[in-house]
């Protein structure tokens, strides 16, 4: 089993950058595999990616740099445990409330007597080593992290981030501000301050910060304040970027005539 990279990137207090894969396509995958960047996450929770879609993914990204993250489709053991057999290096937890929830992410990421994942690593065992190594280093390697995206979650975030086991948490802004009521204003001030609370306790935790930074500004605003890991794009994102400026181009040339 290879070294955790990003993992080891915040144990050292650095930033990890990444983007997200929501196109269940071979080729893309291994396109944004190439680009270099500290992760790449999966995102099974909003994209339509089935589970052999999946493993075709983590085949294709096989060659690359990056650790390899999924976002799972839910707090689910059976479903996390699938997906690390699958030879993810790690998981990105959604719907996560509280901490005995947390601890149940936690805890599907792990063997026994650490955690509850069941013993299956049909793909996972087979890659950098072999399976003894594999069964030797799972527990160190694979990074646990879970979503902050409700409410509730950021009125237990303390009790959330003393959970064993825990290597690092990520808000997800726009959830966040659907369960606060702002659906239609997810730059609410109210929904800034629950961000700014999750990032405080984390900085009182010792417990890396992950968001979703949307933009180049909200990259950068991030980068100052401290977090350690960040998505800052995505295979949709890139695709509507390079179409936007596609079409600026065709139009200064239809003016150019």
């Amino acid at each position: 089993m290879r070294e955790n990279r990003t993992k080891r990137q915040l144990s050292e207090d650095r930033p990890a950058f990444g983007v997200s894969l929501t196109i269940p396509d071979v080729f893309v995958a291994e396109t944004i595999g190439a680009g270099g960047f500290d992760f790449v996450m999966i995102d099974t929770e909003h994209a339509p990616i089935p589970i052999d879609a999946l493993q075709a993914m983590l085949v294709a990204l096989r060659a690359s740099r990056s650790t390899l993250f999924v976002r799972s489709p839910a707090n689910d053991t059976a479903l996390i445990g699938q997906i690390l057999d699958l030879g993810a290096e790690g998981v990105i937890v959604p719907g996560v409330q509280n901490a005995a929830e947390c601890a149940a992410a936690v805890a599907a990421t792990r063997y026994p007597p650490a955690g509850v994942r069941g013993f299956g690593p049909r793909r996972a065992a087979r890659l950098d080593g072999g399976r003894a190594e594999y069964i030797a280093r799972a527990d160190e390697e694979i990074a646990a992290f879970v979503m902050i995206e409700h409410a509730d979650a950021v009125a237990d975030i303390d009790a959330i981030l003393k959970t064993p086991g825990l290597d690092g948490i990520m808000v997800g802004p726009a959830d966040l501000a659907v369960s606060m009521g702002h659906l239609h204003d997810q730059d609410h001030p109210g929904v800034r301050a629950a961000i700014d609370r999750v990032f405080a306790a984390c900085e009182r935790h010792s417990v890396p910060f992950g968001i979703f930074a949307p933009s180049e500004q909200a990259a950068r605003l991030w980068v100052r304040r401290g977090a350690r890991f960040m998505a800052v794009g995505g295979d949709v994102q890139f695709l509507s970027q390079g179409i936007a400026h596609t079409k600026t181009l065709v139009a200064s040339l239809n003016d150019s005539d």
